[in-house]
């Protein structure tokens, strides 16, 4: 059964942005508030300057009297001089509350902005880490990458720029729009024929260029998924000469991101064309009506007079409306593309956090294991990976698993692990069914060593702390030591505070698994897992290592795949795997007795002609 992917999760999500801004400006209501007040404020003081200015023709050039909205006229002085201060003073205090407020308001949406943006990736980032196994390997890493970055950095740019526009802009529009009906209402409805055209324009556009924007985003994040992938593999391209072609590849994921973008870039020119000629057309009606109106009187049906204060100030309301207007289609663009990053978003958050969280406490165990009657297989694979396993595993007990490559050693312990479920049967730890425990809680009890270990770009101690943070030096040096790092670490150059570089790349390959191990059993965890753990060793270090193994193995329950068997030699029991299933149990010696594939796989390993046992 396949995996449903993010971009599917995220094709289930309604208003998305709506659904964003609800779950993130509920605790931050009076920020919120304080950045849309201080915002709508810097607006509205900016239609006072043009009110005056038309106040000054026709009061003081026309000789008509000054005369102040709300101001009563016997208020007011009767004196030229009085009413030229009057309104310069009027002037200057639009013009301190219009530096103050924006002052306010660029700081309210910054701090907004900020903290939202925190919660908003930090939420991301632990939704990731709450995805399954599953998950990353059905879904492209670069796909998750392209979420927690290209995402939420667009979501970044909405909430610096396109929420505070959208306040800003609207209430703006609003507001001119009021302005213009209360200072001439017929002289508005003569002008505003175009507006019509434009909401139509805006809501074709933005019915035209979602579908685009999210194939743009698909499109990026299989682009990321590309670089991803030649970048952590660079020593395998460089080795194969495969420069060019991967070059190519990424050429090919490039292009099918310009085609996407250009799409969505062709419509946008387009829209913003023909927005700007509606624009252009409504400023021509305001010259053209506003100006025969005050040259010829009111022209058809309409009656009342127009002074030329009073079109002076209409003509720059008007040129704001119309600016505002234009900006709510960026606004609408804005949104559009949002909208496309907070559905992706939104469906990493609200993704199937599978077996992460929940479930019952498991506590401390002494590490008894059990599987039974338990079928496996991974998800869109044709052929099961376990069939009908049955073991027990008793608190201390070492155990081996061995078998030819893709016989299911692996996927035991990543179910015992859970990074995946069964699909039947089950598996206990201290007697608990661990479908029924968290997963996070299952883990604490667990060390794990892979194959291939990922170290981090942090010093030798971090590194080995990395499962304990708060270890103090000496029990990062206890387990440096049980691991047989103890030495190479004190050679390095600063010692434990030797800073290893990504991976791990200033380590050869046997330290890095040293380390791997050391950070598995600083916490003293009841179950020990060993997938190949000492598969990157030379021989005497292999030695090193099976000696501090044997002493971390001591007083707790080990589980040990390996391909080479004298690390398993020694274990209580081997468990011989082929083909999904158990076809063999013993000890080393009685396995050998039996002369079947453990037999076979020894004769292998010590270097003897072998004709296979089951064709004998």
């Amino acid at each position: 059964m396949s995996l449903p992917s993010i971009t599917d999760a995220a094709a289930e999500q309604d208003w998305p942005v709506l659904a964003m801004l609800r779950r993130y400006v509920p605790g931050r209501r009076a920020l919120f508030g304080a950045a849309v007040v201080t915002t709508v404020l810097w607006r509205l003081s900016t239609l006072v300057a043009p009110y005056l200015l038309g106040q000054f023709v026709d009061g003081f050039l026309l000789g008509s009297g000054l005369s102040l909205p709300l101001v009563p006229s016997g208020w007011l002085p009767v004196d030229t001089g009085s009413q030229f201060r009057l309104l310069l003073g009027a002037f200057l205090f639009a013009g301190v509350v219009n530096v103050g407020t924006n002052a306010l308001r660029r700081a309210s949406w910054r701090w907004l902005r900020g903290s939202m943006l925190h919660d908003l990736r930090t939420d991301a980032f632990d939704a990731a880490g709450l995805l399954g196994v599953p998950v990353f390997e059905s879904e492209r890493t670069g796909e998750v990458m392209s979420v927690l970055n290209n995402d939420v950095n667009q979501l970044e740019s909405f909430l610096d720029d396109g929420l505070q526009r959208a306040v800003r802009t609207g209430a703006f529009f609003v507001a001119t729009l009021v302005a213009m009906l209360a200072i001439h209402w017929q002289l508005t409805l003569a002008v505003l024929a175009p507006a019509p055209v434009m909401a139509l324009l805006v809501a074709g556009y933005q019915r035209a260029v979602e579908p685009r924007y999210d194939e743009r985003r698909e499109a990026v994040g299989a682009l990321n998924t590309r670089i991803q992938q030649a970048v952590e593999g660079i020593e395998t391209v460089k080795a194969f000469a495969a420069a060019e072609a991967e070059s190519e590849r990424v050429a090919d994921e490039s292009r099918a991101y310009w085609r996407a973008d250009w799409a969505a870039g062709k419509l946008s020119a387009l829209f913003f064309a023909a927005r700007r000629g509606v624009s252009v057309a409504t400023g021509f009606l305001v010259v053209a009506v506003g100006g025969s109106w005050l040259l010829f009187g009111p022209p058809g049906p309409f009656t009342r007079q127009l002074s030329a204060g009073t079109f002076v100030t209409f003509y720059f309301y008007s040129g704001m409306f119309v600016g505002e207007s234009s900006r709510l289609a960026d606004v609408a663009d804005g949104y559009t593309d949002a909208r496309a990053s907070a559905k992706r978003v939104l469906g990493l958050l609200r993704y199937p956090t599978g077996n992460a969280k929940g479930g019952n406490a498991l506590g401390d165990v002494s590490g008894a294991v059990a599987f039974e009657d338990v079928r496996f297989g991974y998800p869109e694979a044709t052929d099961p990976a376990l069939r009908s396993v049955s073991f027990a595993v008793e608190p201390g007990e070492f155990v081996g698993l061995i078998g030819p490559t893709g016989a299911g050693k692996s996927t035991v312990l990543r179910l015992l692990l859970r990074f995946y479920d069964p699909d039947s049967g089950t598996i206990a730890v201290d007697g608990a069914d661990t479908t029924g425990v968290a997963a996070s809680d299952l883990r604490e009890q667990v060390g794990y060593v892979s194959q291939d270990p990922y170290l981090f770009d942090g010093s030798v101690a971090e590194n080995i702390a990395y499962g304990v943070p708060d270890a103090d030096r000496a029990a990062v040096v206890d387990a440096a030591k049980r691991a047989n790092a103890h030495e190479f670490v004190t050679d390095l150059p600063e010692g434990y505070d030797t800073r290893i570089g990504e991976r791990g790349t200033r380590l050869s390959g046997g330290q890095r698994q040293r380390l791997a191990i050391a950070r598995a059993i600083l916490p003293d965890p009841p179950i020990l897992l060993l997938d190949e753990a000492t598969s990157h060793v030379d021989n005497r270090t292999e030695l090193l290592l099976q000696e501090s193994l044997a002493e971390a193995r001591a007083g707790r329950t080990t589980i040990a795949i390996a391909h080479r068997l004298s690390t398993v030699r020694d274990a209580d029991r081997l468990l011989a795997f082929e083909d999904g299933e158990i076809v063999e149990r013993g000890s080393h010696g009685e396995l050998l007795d039996a002369d079947g594939l453990y037999a076979e796989l020894w004769r292998l390993h010590v270097g003897e002609t072998v004709t296979p046992a089951r064709a004998r």
